[in-house]
Parts: C-alpha cells; structure tokens; sequence
C-alpha cells in the first residue's frame, strides 16, 4: 500500500504539472499555426483572415499604428516586398495562455539590402465572436 500510494499520486500530479504549463487552448494554438504558417510563406492575405473584419490591429513593422483589416493586409504585403522570410521558430517560452494569448517567436529575415536581419517577433490573439484572432503584430530588434 505505501508503494501504491506514490504512484497514484504521480499518475495525477504529473498531468496537472503539464496542464498547467500548457495552459493554451486548442483554438488558439490553431490560430498561432496558421499565422505562422502565413508568415513563413510571406502570405498577406493569409495573414488577414486571421483578423477580426470590424476591429483594428496594432502594427509595428516598418509602420506603427492601428488599422483596419484591410490597411493591415496592405502593410504587411509592403512589408513582405522588402524582407524575405529566413525563419520563424517559437521561443522557448512557447505561448502564453489566458484570456487573450499571445506569443513571442525568433524571427529572421532579409531586408531590402539583402542583408540578413534578428529580430523576435510578436503577436496577439483575442477571443471575437467565437474565433481567435489576430490583434497585434510586432517585429522588435533582438
């Protein structure tokens, strides 16, 4: 029984330890998965299905500010013209869960210049009508 006891209460500590590490739910993760799969391949458009049609998103690219859906998608068009995609590959932090997720990625890319650039990236998620979307992008020096 003493051997027993132990075992039991791994067998439930040790999910409760992840779930509480993975506190993300599968709707978001989702979204981050297509976002990321968007930005890996330069994909404006794909990246504006994941706004909210009625709501702003922040940007900081090469521009700052708050835009529509569709400024945003024009922006981030832009921005894909001048700097090529290298890699995009989560931090190790992972995503960070609660009502409104977000997550930070190592993110590098060649410029205009064709130099080759660092930078982390940022993005946000909100819950509206029912789907996670994308509120704020953020390109940030390392």
């Amino acid at each position: 029984m003493k051997l027993i006891f132990p075992l039991i209460l791994a067998a439930v500590a040790i999910p409760l330890a992840v779930q509480a590490d993975d506190d993300i739910d599968d709707a978001a993760r989702n979204a981050f998965n297509s976002f990321e799969e968007a930005w890996q391949g330069g994909d404006a458009k794909g990246i504006g299905a994941l706004f909210d049609k009625d709501s702003k998103v922040a940007l900081q690219l090469q521009e700052s500010g708050s835009y529509s859906r569709d400024q945003a998608i024009s922006i981030i068009k832009k921005y894909f013209e001048a700097n090529s995609v290298v890699s995009l590959e989560l931090s190790k932090d992972g995503y960070q869960g609660s009502s409104s997720p977000y997550a930070t990625y190592g993110y590098e890319y060649t410029d205009a210049d064709g130099r080759k650039q660092s930078a982390r990236l940022y993005v946000a998620l909100s819950k509206k009508n029912g789907r996670y979307v994308v509120t704020r992008i953020a390109v940030m020096g390392k």
